[in-house]
């Protein structure tokens, strides 16, 4: 018996067949300027557990870097989850990744609690063996610290001592960066329920960053994405779902939050341009959900609310699908963390009667015994 389609029926399955694609193409959308010569980077958070998921999150990033060709990655810290031998750091960073590093991206991480204070020796984390460390990127990557544009303030927030305190404060004294970016890992500011904001680090670092003139702050450990309002002249963005989720961990009756997504994993994308950062948060599908541009803050011109893009969006070929990870051995189930954050600097915690974690200072070499891991959040499964 033959089938016989009406003329009507053939136009409803052309119809729905555009309105299929054109979902796809909305689903992967450069909301982007794109211009030649702005500073292009991503930025990455809690991210390497060797997961599906994370392998997810790095092939969307190649793909977005076919359209947007960002030359460096910023991480928020929990950069290797679990254990971390020569083979974590190969299922956990190169594969995930291999796409975009083959194309010459670097990466830039800051150490989370999950994170062995070694980690600052292996050389494609391009942390110079420094706990915190500063450096200016261009429209081609990384330029000398005397120019201007954007100067990223790379912080460890695991063990904010003196030293570092003063170093910073020198540092932000001296640039005349027209963009100053901190990236740390314990959030000043977040909505999430499982941490929340980091009350006993934002006593002691937002007072230097407000004087210090930093215009954003990135930071992860909760498991989620959130734009929080402008908070003392400052724009805070918590980039902590690249490998790992807490689904739903978003309180949003806090006041804080611009924009939140707890539902998946996901990744951002920064173009700095003149006097406007645009920003995208994409998710492991492709899928934006979150996009915009904020004006650099001036004594004159207080952080404001973000505008929506300004780009016309670009479609972004489908990333390739991901087949099963390696297998990795799974992070240990450990304790919760205090909801008041990291360790104190020594005098902060005089001040308050409060016993700090002292800093790992000298920190260890490469081929001695290393250094016990801060007590990590729960598992980020």
């Amino acid at each position: 018996m033959k089938t016989t389609l009406r003329i009507h029926d053939c136009v409803r399955i052309g119809t729905l067949a555009v309105l299929a694609a054109a979902t796809a193409a909305g689903a992967q959308e450069l909301k982007l300027p794109n211009k030649d010569g702005s500073v292009k980077f991503a930025v990455l958070g809690d991210w390497g557990t060797g997961a599906k998921e994370q392998y997810q999150v790095g092939e969307q990033m190649a793909a977005f870097h076919t359209r947007f060709p960002f030359p460096f990655v910023i991480t928020t810290g929990d950069n290797i989850y679990g254990t971390d031998r020569p083979e974590d750091f190969r299922v956990k960073f190169e594969l995930p990744y291999k796409k975009i590093l083959d194309q010459g991206v670097k990466f830039y991480v800051v150490l989370g609690n999950h994170d062995n204070p070694t980690q600052r020796f292996f050389q494609p984390f391009n942390m110079g063996g420094q706990r915190f460390y500063t450096f200016r990127g261009s429209a081609g990557g990384v330029a000398k610290l005397t120019e201007g544009g954007v100067r990223f303030f790379m912080l460890d927030s695991n063990y904010m001592d003196k030293t570092e305190l003063d170093w910073l404060a020198k540092e932000l004294a001296s640039s005349g960066s027209e963009w100053k970016i901190a990236v740390f890992h314990h959030p000043l500011y977040s909505s999430a329920r499982r941490h929340g904001s980091s009350l006993d680090l934002r006593a002691i670092l937002e007072p230097l960053l407000e004087k210090g003139g930093v215009n954003v702050v990135f930071t992860g450990h909760d498991h989620t994405y959130e734009r929080v309002k402008p908070q003392k002249g400052i724009y805070h963005f918590v980039s902590g779902s690249g490998g790992s989720l807490r689904k739903g961990d978003l309180d949003r009756s806090t006041g804080l939050t611009d924009s939140g997504f707890d539902t998946d994993f996901a990744f951002m994308l920064i173009e700095v341009d003149g006097d406007d950062m645009h920003f995208q948060c994409v998710d492991r599908l492709g899928k934006t959900v979150d996009a915009g541009v904020v004006k650099r803050p001036t004594p004159s011109t207080p952080a404001q609310e973000p505008a929506p893009p300004v780009a016309s969006p670009v479609p972004v070929p489908p990333a390739s699908p991901v087949p099963n990870p390696p297998p990795t051995p799974a992070p240990s189930p450990t304790p919760p963390t205090p909801k008041t954050g990291p360790a104190l600097s020594p005098d902060a915690a005089a001040e308050k009667g409060i016993r700090s974690v002292p800093s790992p200072s000298p920190s260890p070499s490469p081929s001695s015994r290393r250094s016990p891991k801060p007590s990590p959040s729960p598992s980020p499964r």
